[in-house]
């Protein structure tokens, strides 16, 4: 499966240090944490609990989608 790691949207906080983190598609779902990789791995688990609680199969689709798609940013990062 391709994933779009440009779906997972990057807010740094204005007068804080730190991050805060979302998909595209889900952007009620969000973390924070102190750089993007720390809330990006926040999101993922974040997303897995979203997971447990979608009754419909094209709502658990979407959302195993954005958290291979959110994995994938993970890995991107250093």
């Amino acid at each position: 499966m391709d994933t779009e790691t440009s779906r997972v949207i990057v807010t740094i906080g204005e007068h804080t240090s730190t991050a805060c983190v979302h998909h595209r598609d889900f952007p009620e779902i969000r973390a924070e944490g102190a750089t993007p990789k720390e809330a990006a791995e926040l999101l993922v688990h974040q997303l897995e609990r979203a997971l447990d609680s979608a009754l419909i199969d094209w709502r658990r689709d979407r959302v195993s989608v954005a958290i291979a798609e959110v994995r994938a940013f993970v890995s991107g990062l250093k």
